[in-house]
């Protein structure tokens, strides 16, 4: 394999229409620039057209479906979220065999759907582009496609998934915010440890009831809250899983399997447009088409034909005059002399005949020469066309059908495909449940807090300060609305001077 060029566009960090043509001779290429210029861009593009979601640069990175990670090389700067990475390359140094692959996609709606188009020696083969991933795995298989293709800075990601809760652990640390957290939790253990041994204090025990109320809500919508984002990484999962099915049975030959019936029929069409083309240019051959040989001779007896045609009606003419004349009883002169003189013209024109076509005859040779050569002409170029067309494609169902395809096999995968597709929406309407289930406990919390701060605001505005308790809860309280306050004020002044600080 030899690459030929590559076009990338909108694609990463390259905007617009970027073509990169390497004209060199040498199997090696060498890519080489300053961190963040798009080499390793380059190197994505190349693997992504080759081989989409079987790309080892897709299955090493941080996205768990191939939805995503199209999706993140959407180069936005033009505003159209179009975007294209074409591949030419070549399988000899002859250039005997030239193939070009393009995938499009668009982020306008929320699936990216992928759009694939492979073209061998400038023709759009739709054998190609429907068995692509299965072509391309015979020619260099993905798994051994990064001893061919690789980076050599290879920076691992910072945030994947197995490490993204502990980044926002990080980050709120960074912030200062779990220090936050836990004076909260101390404080609201301290109000809660009171409120228990003050047995005597009905107003704090009913107090304590709806923190205790407020909080079991917030518990469930925060336990529902993980439900629901755990429920969403196994649907990830399931269509990661999904994913991979569908390439290796497209790879084992499940499309071919599945248009087989359909090659079959399409086969014996166009060997019955093959035979019929080869018979009509069989009546060709064996009716006037010889003849175009020798055209020039044609044009000859044509004319000589027609003299003689001409010489024949004289001839006749002239009898019919000379009989008519003899049963006229008046003699002249003048007459006598004339038809003499057609005597001696006509006997001088005459002669034998060369050709001695009938009538019929001479109508036929003169279409011959007119238009009919040439539309035999036309005629058979086109059946050679019809023919010559429905012959590759019967050459190309048969390379199709060539294809050893494991039956057994491809049967296994499919069903293991449609088990994968009840999963993911099984797995849906769970999500689904617990969503509306949520809805609910978010309700269920509003109303909770509602009535903590109602009771509790007109309950603190009534403590009496002497009580040592009383004072405890009440400012206790106090320092709880305090700390909410802080944390947002505080991630607003934090936040910005962390993102100069990374920036820099």
């Amino acid at each position: 394999m030899k690459i030929k060029k590559l076009i990338m566009h909108n694609f990463g960090v390259y905007a617009s229409t970027n073509i990169l043509e390497l004209k060199g001779d040498n199997p090696i290429v060498l890519i080489g620039g300053m961190n963040g210029r798009g080499k390793t861009t380059i190197l994505e593009a190349i693997l992504l057209g080759l081989y989409g979601s079987n790309s080892f640069a897709y299955m090493e990175s941080k996205y768990t479906t191939y939805g995503q990670y199209l999706k993140s090389y959407i180069n936005k700067a033009d505003g159209t979220l179009e975007t294209y990475v074409e591949i030419e390359f070549s399988m000899d140094a002859a250039d005997d065999e030239v193939y070009c692959v393009r995938r499009d996609w668009t982020g306008k709606g929320q699936r990216v759907k992928e759009k694939i188009v492979v073209k061998k020696n400038g023709k759009e083969n739709s054998f190609l582009t429907g068995n692509w991933t299965m072509f391309v795995e015979n020619i260099l298989p993905s798994a051994l496609s990064n001893f061919f293709f690789f980076d050599g800075e290879k920076i691992s990601e910072l945030a994947v998934e197995d490490t993204s809760e502990r980044m926002k652990e990080s980050i709120k640390e960074m912030l200062g915010i779990t220090v936050l957290d836990v004076l909260q939790g101390d404080i609201g253990k301290l109000i809660s440890k009171i409120s228990k041994n003050s047995e005597d204090k009905q107003d704090l025990q009913k107090l304590e009831e709806y923190r205790a109320k407020k909080d079991n809500a917030e518990t469930a919508l925060n336990e529902i809250d993980v439900a629901i984002i755990n429920a969403n990484k196994e649907l990830e999962q399931l269509q990661f899983d999904l994913e991979k099915l569908n390439v290796e049975y497209s790879v084992k030959g499940g499309g071919i399997l599945k248009q087989k019936n359909q090659l079959i029929k399409q086969r014996s069409e166009s060997l019955a447009i093959i035979a019929s083309s080869q018979e009509q240019l069989l009546e060709l051959v064996a009716g006037e088409m010889p003849l175009i040989l020798v055209a020039d001779l044609l044009k000859d007896i044509l004319e000589k034909s027609k003299a003689e045609q001409e010489q024949r009606i004289n001839s006749m003419a002239f009898e019919k005059i000379c009989a008519s004349y003899e049963k006229f009883n008046m003699k002249s002169k003048v007459i006598n002399g004339f038809i003499d003189y057609m005597k001696s013209e006509i006997g001088t024109s005459g002669g034998d005949e060369l050709y001695g076509l009938s009538d019929l005859s001479l109508y036929q040779v003169e279409a011959l020469n007119n238009s009919g050569l040439k539309q035999s002409v036309e005629k058979a170029k086109e059946l050679f066309r019809k023919r010559n067309v429905h012959q590759k494609e019967v050459e190309d169902i048969d390379n199709s059908l060539s294809v050893d395809v494991d039956e057994k096999l491809l049967s296994e995968l499919f069903g293991d495909i449609r088990e994968k597709e009840y999963e993911i929406i099984t797995k849906k309407v769970e999500i689904e449940n617990l969503e509306k289930e949520r809805t609910t406990l978010h309700g269920t919390l509003i109303a909770a807090e509602s009535e903590f701060s109602k009771f509790a605001e007109n309950l603190l505005s009534v403590l009496e300060s002497v009580d040592v308790n009383e004072r405890t809860v009440k400012y206790a309280h106090m320092a709880i609305e305090i700390i909410k306050l802080y944390r947002i004020r505080l991630q607003e002044r934090k936040t910005e001077v962390l993102a100069h600080t990374m920036t820099e």
